[in-house]
Parts: structure tokens; sequence; C-alpha cells
């Protein structure tokens, strides 16, 4: 007669030599999202996906801080999609629309003045395929990013962090659309 637990034991054994089996099988399946290979065996990778991406001018009024804002996000997804300067025929165009705000995050009770502020950066983005003028998506992201605002007697220091704040905002949005991207271009969807 054979024990229970020996029983239990060589199933439990079966279980992990089955589970090792199929994970061997599977393995070939799974491929780096920003690998060199190419995707569903056709003729362009990743980053010669990413790069054929154009990026539109971020439209914002002269003079305001969202005008530096959207120079700084067209920049950062310019450099994200195709950092590498090589020059590619665009397949698809990027086009972007920012809206910003501030508000207080924590309030100083004697002087009602705020000590640390909230930089809101909202993006709405379609990507138009470039071939056929149809919209393939549209998606939108949103950073919030905080700061230091020091008294009146620092206002340098107060903008240097909404302005370090406001940047931080930019790369977090520019992350999320090149991923969003990196999604699409993968999946297709």
């Amino acid at each position: 007669m054979s024990s229970p637990n020996g029983v239990a034991s060589t199933r439990s054994w079966m279980r992990v030599g089955i589970a090792i089996a199929l994970a061997g099988l599977t393995a070939g399946c799974f491929q780096p999202l920003y690998g060199e290979r190419t995707f569903t065996g056709g003729s362009v990778s990743m980053g010669e996906a990413l790069a054929a991406v154009e990026v539109e001018q971020i439209e914002a009024p002269p003079g305001d801080p969202k005008a530096r804002m959207a120079v700084e996000l067209r920049n950062e997804l310019t450099f994200a999609l195709n950092g590498t300067g090589r020059s590619v025929s665009p397949t698809h165009r990027l086009r972007v629309v920012i809206n910003n705000s501030n508000s207080a995050l924590i309030v100083d009770p004697l002087t009602a003045r705020s000590e640390y502020d909230i930089v809101r950066l909202d993006a709405t983005y379609t990507l138009i395929e470039l071939k056929t003028a149809k919209t393939v998506f549209t998606s939108s992201a949103t950073a919030n990013t905080s700061y230091n605002a020091p008294g009146q007697q620092q206002r340098y220091a107060m903008l240097r962090g909404q302005r370090d704040g406001q940047t931080r905002a930019t790369k977090v949005i520019s992350e999320q659309i090149r991923n969003r991207l990196a999604s699409h271009f993968a999946a297709g969807t």
C-alpha cells in the first residue's frame, strides 16, 4: 500500500512538471516591447514605428507659461519617439492639446499663503495615420507635480519651483504618451 503523503507528493511534483513544460512551450511567445525584433513578422521594429510619428506644434498663447510647457512637451515627445536623430519618413502624426492649472496644496494658517502648490497638466492627444488621414485613436494623459512655494520674500525661489514642477509634469506626460503609442504599435489597439 502507498501512503497518502506519497500520493500527494507525487501529484504536486506532477503539477510542477506540467507548469514547467507549459512555461517552456510558451516562452517563445514573449518578446520585449522595445526589442529589435519586429512585431507580427512585419518589417518595422518598435523603435522605427515610434520614430515614424511626427509631433505637431502644440498650440499655446505666446507669453503664457503654457507656451513654454507646450515647447518643452513637444521637445520631450520628439526625443522620446526618435531620440536617435535618424531621419525617418513619417507614417503617423501626433496632435496634442494641453491645459494647465496651479492650485495650493498646503496653506499656512497664520499668513494664508500657500506653502506647497500643485501644477496640473492635462494633455489630450490624437494619433492620425497619414496615408488615410484617419484618426487611429484619441486618449488623454494627466500629471500632477508639487513644488515648494516659500514666502513672499523668496519670489524667485517660488517661480523657479513652479517652473521645475512644470518641467517635471511635461516629462511625465511625455512618458505616458510614448508608452501609449508603444502599446498601440505592439498590440494594434
